[in-house]
């Protein structure tokens, strides 16, 4: 049965990513599962003050038969199951930096240290082409946690070689990281005093759209609509609640 990867499986349920969908549940020894590639992608972090730039990104990704995998999005893990419709394990995950001059937006907000996160990833089978997806990560700049829980639908082939999946997610955060990430102050030069609570940071739906050109080369194209929550909707230097974001990109499979 064809199968995602636990790496590709926890990207898909946070957004655009390079998705596989010919790699086993467990490897045989030996083996791995490498890509690399560039793509074009809108850029969009709320809590960076809304910049949405087109940027050409790198393409990453490896994957060993003990489990270990990584990618260039900053992402670590181990594949810890041995159970058929069945993934977990933990992972390590790297995040942004931010400072309050930065941008005009972002004035009175707090600064968030960049530093390595860490948490862990479950993903259930629901069937050959449905799966369940989640993870809980331990933000360790705010001292708090954040998580998702999402869910995929691989639909019939419209071609061959071509696969689309459909895929909807909730992201939520703990007090520390709503605050750390949304909150302002007006002493400190924001245009007001706003401080959120834990909640729901968003809601997204997507659709992914992946083209084997050949046994190598790989093409995939996502497009994500995101609905923000309460808490992050309401920050002064959050323009609108709601966005479409997209990727594409070209990769190789060594």
């Amino acid at each position: 049965m064809n199968k995602l990867s636990p790496l590709l499986l926890l990207l898909a349920a946070c957004g655009p990513a390079l998705a596989e969908n010919t790699t086993e549940l467990m490897m045989p020894d030996g083996s791995k599962d490498m890509y690399a590639g560039v793509a074009f992608s809108t850029k969009t972090s709320v809590e960076e003050g809304e910049v949405r730039q087109v940027m050409l990104r790198p393409l990453f990704q490896i994957q060993w038969s003990n489990g270990i995998f990584a990618s260039a999005s900053g992402v670590v893990g181990m594949h810890l199951s041995q159970t058929a419709g069945v993934e977990y394990g933990p992972l390590i995950v790297g995040s942004n930096t931010r400072a309050p001059g930065d941008s005009w937006r972002l004035r009175g907000t707090h600064p968030i240290r960049g530093s390595a996160d860490v948490g862990g990833f479950y993903n259930y089978y629901l069937g050959d082409e449905a799966r369940v997806t989640s993870n809980l990560i331990y933000d360790t700049s705010a001292r708090g946690f954040r998580g998702q829980l999402g869910v995929q639908k691989t639909l019939p082939s419209p071609a061959p070689h071509h696969t689309v999946t459909l895929s909807t997610g909730v992201s939520l955060a703990s007090d520390q990281v709503m605050r750390e990430q949304y909150e302002v102050s007006a002493a400190a030069g924001g245009v007001r005093d706003y401080r959120p609570s834990a909640g729901v940071t968003a809601v997204n739906a997507g659709v992914n759209w992946n083209w084997a050109m050949s046994s190598k080369w790989l093409v995939n194209s996502s497009l994500t609509g995101t609905l923000l929550g309460n808490g992050p909707a309401g920050a002064p230097f959050v323009g609108r609640r709601n966005f479409i974001t997209w990727s594409s990109g070209l990769a190789y499979r060594f």
